[in-house]
C-alpha cells in the first residue's frame, strides 16, 4: 500500500529580512521543490521513511527551518492545505500539521486569506458573508462559478485533493556559482571563513540535489583576479559539509589579505557522480570522529600547503630508481590526471598495466645513492656482516642510447632477520662483479 500523501510548506519568519532560497535546502529531502506564493512546497511521502519516519522528519524540518529563516511551517496531504497552515502559524515562527483522517474539517475552520487564490475576490466574497474555507467549499459552485475567475474554483479543489497540484518545480543549475556580500568590508580571515560556511552549505545543498561531488572547486573574493582564488583539489569526491568547512578554514587561516574585503563568491569546476560510502565490516574498529585516510590528507594539504603532503607516482623510465617521482597528493591539472601513487596513464585513460606490472617488485624506497657493499670470498655481496639470500632476480638491464650506457643486474635479497634489500650487481674494468643496495622494503 503506498504511503499517503505528505505535503509540507515553508514561509519566512521574518518580513524584514531575505532568507536564502529554501529549494537547495528542501531539495534534501525531496527531489521536486516548488516555489509558491511567497513560499516552498514539497512533496515527502516517498521519502519519510529514509529520514525515520514522518514524525521524526517534520521535527527535523521545523528545526532546521528555523536556522535557515524559513520557520513557519505546515504539513497537510495536499500542497495548498499545507501552505494555508503555514499561512496560519504565527509571524515569528512556528508548526502547525493536520495529517489525521477529519484534515478537511480542520481546514474548514480556517481564514479566507489562507488561500492565496482568494486573495483577489476578499471584497466579494465578505460582501457574500464568506469568511472561512469551509463556508467557501459549501458555497453552490455555479454561483461562484459566474461571479469569480476559474482559478479560485480549481483552487478550491486542489485544496481539499479534489485535483491535482501542478507547478514547475524547481531544478538546480548544471554549475553552481554564488556570491555573498559581507555586512560591511573585512580584512579578518576568520569572519571570511564563517561568511564561507554559508556558500559552502549551499554548495552541499546543490551537490546534494544533482547527486554529485566537488572534485576541483574554487573560492574568491570580490576585487581579486580569478587567478587568484583559492583552489580546492580532491582525490574523490566529497559533499560533507564539515570538511568542506574546516578545509576552508583552514586555507583562510594561511591566506594574507592585501585589502579589506566586501563579498565573497564560490563555484565549482568539476564534479562526479556521488555514491554514498560503504559500512565498515570491522564495526568498532574506528574511533568516533576519527577522519578517513582521504578526509586526512585533504585536511593535512589545505592545513600544511599542498607542496608538504607528498606521495610516490609511477612514471616510465627505463631505470627502475627513477620511476618514482614525488608530488603533491592532490592532482595537479585537471582532474583525471594520473593521480600521485598510481601508474601513468595512456592517452584513453586506463592505466598502462606495462608498467604497473614492471614496478610490481620495486621497493618503495630508493636510497640517495647505492651504498656499496662488501662481498665474501664467493663474491656473494654481504650487508654488516651478514650474507644476502637473493630471492627474486636477476632482472638485467642494459643500455647503449639512452643517457649514460649502463650494464646491471637487479635482485631483491633478504637478509638473516628476513628483511628485504634491492641490490644492484655491475661489472667493473677489471671484470669483477660490483654489489651495491639502492633500494628498501618497509
Amino acid at each position: 500500500m503506498p504511503p499517503r500523501p505528505l505535503w509540507i510548506a515553508c514561509l519566512p519568519h521574518c518580513a524584514s529580512c531575505a532568507p536564502d532560497p529554501a529549494a537547495p535546502w528542501l531539495a534534501r529531502y525531496g527531489p521536486h521543490p516548488v516555489a509558491y506564493a511567497g513560499g516552498w512546497l514539497l512533496e515527502l511521502s516517498s521519502s519519510q521513511r529514509l529520514f525515520g519516519g514522518r514524525d521524526a522528519l517534520l521535527q527535523r524540518l521545523q528545526q532546521e527551518g528555523g536556522a535557515q529563516g524559513w520557520g513557519r511551517l505546515g504539513a497537510a496531504p495536499t500542497a495548498l492545505a499545507a501552505l494555508a497552515l503555514a499561512l496560519d502559524t504565527p509571524a515569528t515562527g512556528g508548526a502547525r500539521w493536520v495529517l489525521g483522517p477529519d484534515w478537511t474539517q480542520h481546514l474548514d475552520a480556517l481564514p479566507l486569506d489562507r488561500l492565496p487564490a482568494a486573495h483577489a475576490h476578499q471584497p466579494l466574497l465578505a460582501a457574500a458573508g464568506l469568511r472561512t474555507l469551509g463556508e467557501l467549499r459549501r458555497c453552490p459552485r455555479a454561483a461562484l462559478a459566474r461571479r469569480t475567475a476559474p482559478g479560485l474554483l480549481h483552487a478550491l479543489d486542489v485544496l481539499y485533493g479534489q485535483a491535482p497540484f501542478v507547478q514547475p518545480a524547481w531544478a538546480a543549475p548544471a554549475r553552481f556559482h554564488e556570491t555573498l556580500a559581507l555586512p560591511a568590508p573585512t580584512g579578518d580571515t576568520s569572519a571570511l571563513a564563517f561568511a564561507g560556511q554559508r556558500l559552502i552549505g549551499r554548495m552541499v545543498a546543490w551537490l546534494q540535489q544533482r547527486q554529485a561531488g566537488v572534485l576541483h572547486w574554487r573560492l574568491g573574493w570580490h576585487g581579486q583576479p580569478a587567478a587568484d582564488a583559492l583552489t580546492f583539489r580532491h582525490r574523490r569526491p566529497l559533499r560533507d559539509a564539515t570538511l568542506l568547512r574546516q578545509l576552508l578554514q583552514d586555507a583562510l587561516a594561511r591566506t594574507r589579505l592585501d585589502a579589506a574585503v566586501e563579498g565573497l563568491w564560490i563555484e565549482t569546476v568539476h564534479l562526479a557522480p556521488w555514491s554514498a560510502p560503504t559500512a565498515d565490516w570491522l564495526a568498532g574498529t574506528t574511533t568516533d570522529g576519527a577522519l578517513d585516510w582521504e578526509a586526512l590528507l585533504a585536511r593535512l594539504s589545505s592545513r600544511l600547503g599542498r607542496e608538504r603532503v607528498q606521495g610516490v607516482r609511477c612514471t616510465a623510465h627505463w631505470d627502475p630508481a627513477r620511476r618514482q617521482t614525488w608530488g603533491p597528493m592532490q592532482a595537479d591539472g585537471v582532474p583525471d590526471a594520473a593521480a600521485p601513487g598510481t601508474a601513468t596513464r595512456t592517452s584513453s585513460g586506463a592505466p598502462d598495466t606495462a608498467l604497473a606490472l614492471a614496478s610490481l617488485w620495486e621497493p618503495p624506497w630508493w636510497l640517495p645513492e647505492a651504498l656499496p657493499l662488501d662481498t665474501g670470498p664467493d663474491e656473494q655481496p654481504r650487508l654488516h656482516g651478514q650474507p644476502l639470500r637473493r630471492l627474486l632476480g636477476p632482472q638485467r638491464i642494459r643500455t647503449g642510447w639512452w643517457d649514460t650506457p649502463t650494464e646491471q643486474a637487479l635482485y631483491v635479497a633478504a637478509t638473516l632477520d628476513g628483511r628485504c634489500w634491492w641490490l644492484r650487481r655491475q661489472r667493473g674494468g677489471d671484470g669483477t662483479a660490483r654489489w651495491s643496495l639502492a633500494g628498501v622494503y618497509a
